[in-house]
This record gives C-alpha cells, structure tokens and sequence, in this order.
C-alpha cells in the first residue's frame, strides 16, 4: 500500500462522521477512509460499506490495534472523548476528535501531555480555522497590524426542550457551552492569539428557557480588556450567523454561516477587501488535508488549531460552567 496515504479509522458513525468521510473519500487526494468502529458493530458495518472502506471492526480495542491506521476520527458523544482518546494515544494513533475534545482542563492536561510522551498528534476538530478564508484573513491583520477592539460571535438554534435529546442531557456533557460554544469561543480565542493579546477578563450570563433543563441553555461569554469580545452560544435561541470584528477604522465581516468562512468583507481606512472562495466539499476536507498534512510531515503539533489556544478555550467554559452551578458537566471521568 502507498505510505503517502494517510489511512483513517472512525470511532463514532453518526451524521458527522458521515459529513466527514464523504469529504474524505471525494476530497482528499492523500486520504483514504480505511474503517469504521461503533457501539453497534451493524452500524458501523453499514458505514464502512456505504463509503467503501476496507475494515468494519467489531470494538473500538480491534480498531486502535490495526497497524493499518494512521490517525483516528473521534466522533462519539462528548463523555466518551476522554476514553477513546486515551485508547488511541496510547496505541500510537493520531488523534481528531470532535469538539469539545475533553470537558475540563484537568483531562485536557492529562491527555495533551500523553500524547507528547507517545510522540502522536491530538488535535480538537475545529475546522473553521482551517478553512482558506479564515487563513487569509488572519494574514490579512498581521500583514496590515490591525487593531481589533471587539468581537461579537455567536452559535445558537431554537432546539425543542427533549430530556431525552442528548444535547440536554447533563449525564451526556450537553448544554449551550460544550455542544456550541466551542466554535465563537475558539474564534476569540484563536484571533487574541493572533493578535498577540490575552483574553479579556471574563463573566459570564446564563439564561434558562426551560425550568427543567439540566444543562446550560443560553450562555453569554463577555470578555474585558485590550479585545473585548461577547461570545454567546445556545441550544433553545437561533442566534445570529454573522460574525463582527471592530476596530479603529476596521469593520470585518465573516458572513452567514460565519463558522464556515467562505466570504468575509473587510473595510478598513475607508477601503474595502473581500474574502471570497468557493467551496470544494462539504466543509471538513481542509481539516481533513491539515491533518494528512501534519502526519506526512511527522510533526508533533499544529501551528493552525494549537493546543496552548484549545486549553484557554476549555478553560473558559469550565470556568463558567462552574460559576453558573453546572459542576456536575466538568466532572465526568
């Protein structure tokens, strides 16, 4: 078999994981879906034939132990991250896994500094920052030394309050901040990090629409300082998809769906720039082609989605998961 081709397993066979491998077979000409694992080995069976891979595995142990598999999708319920990261790492297996890829900074150490020790990638599935917009735009403030002072971005749609639905499920690591939050929290945090700034001191604003609800619904993150931001996420509210960044003499625009850059207006100094490309897949091949990337180059980390920006991140949201009285969402083993 070619070595150039990077060889993927998939942990997890629900709706982003199908997104995903069929970016990955029609996209990525150094990837190959090679097979599938889930908690019903049917599905996952029905999976690996829809797309043509090569193995389907009865358990999640007979993926990992595949010499044939380079790296691994982790697309499963968020309580289940940590394990299945800890099973990949310690089989020599690249790691994506979906956000959030641990639910408190505690695990997130834990499993960082395993990955160091096994020399593998673990890399959390924030696509956007992969997406050729959002790099050009990034070059774009540091080439001209932009000054931003603000960012308002924010993901959220009206879901219907079912205790059953996983998403408002506390057992299941559900709720506003670890289901949505992850992507404009991540945006804030990666362009502070571009624009050499900290983050701002944070408080935050939780709003219940449903008495009953045991996890976040609607949660506002405000960020004082040098770049203030308003990050706000919910599962109960559609939200607004557009995301603003402001600054003296800047006005930039990512346009509607703003977690997919594909057109981003910028007019600063009166003059104004536009971002524009044209979309190849579904959203998930340049992700997909920054990690085949990384594995081929045999690098240790990202300089794209970076672990130092991904700790701030869930540092945040446990802090205000916590300052809000979800504690029992950061403590899942």
């Amino acid at each position: 078999m070619d070595k150039r081709v990077v060889r993927w397993g998939v942990v997890g066979v629900g709706k982003i994981a199908h997104r995903l491998v069929d970016d990955l077979v029609k996209h990525s000409p150094n990837g190959m879906f090679y097979g599938a694992a889930a908690r019903n080995p049917e599905r996952a069976k029905a999976f690996v034939e829809q797309f043509n891979g090569q193995v389907s595995y009865a358990s999640y142990q007979e993926l990992v132990q595949d010499a044939n598999i380079d790296v691994v999708y982790i697309a499963t319920i968020n309580s289940a991250h940590k394990a299945l990261i800890e099973l990949c790492l310690k089989h020599g297996k690249h790691v994506l896994v979906e956000k959030p890829a641990l639910t408190n900074v505690a695990d997130w150490d834990e499993m960082t500094s395993l990955a160091k020790q096994k020399g593998v990638l673990l890399v959390e599935a924030m696509k956007t920052l992969t997406f050729p917009a959002y790099r050009a735009l990034r070059q774009f403030i540091q080439d001209n030394q932009l000054v931003i002072e603000h960012i308002d971005a924010a993901f959220g749609g009206a879901l219907p309050f079912d205790p059953n639905n996983r998403v408002f499920d506390g057992s299941l690591c559900g709720g506003a901040s670890l289901d949505v939050g992850f992507y404009p929290l991540w945006l804030y945090a990666d362009l502070c990090e571009c624009l050499d700034q900290p983050l701002g001191e944070l408080t935050t604003e939780f709003i219940q629409d449903n008495v009953h609800s045991s996890v976040d619904e609607t949660a506002i993150y405000h960020f004082s300082g040098a770049v203030s931001g308003k990050i706000s996420a919910s599962i109960t509210r559609d939200l607004s998809k557009i995301a603003t960044l402001t600054g003296p003499e800047l006005t930039i625009t990512i346009a509607e769906k703003w977690w997919n850059p594909k057109s981003i207006m910028i007019t600063y100094r009166g003059e104004s720039h536009h971002i524009d490309t044209s979309p190849r897949g579904g959203g998930f091949e340049h992700e997909i082609a920054h990690m085949n990337d990384l594995i081929q180059q045999q690098a240790i980390c990202s300089e794209v989605i970076k672990l130092s920006v991904g700790r701030k991140v869930i540092e945040c949201v446990e802090a205000g998961l916590i300052a809000n009285g979800f504690t029992h969402l950061t403590q899942i083993s």
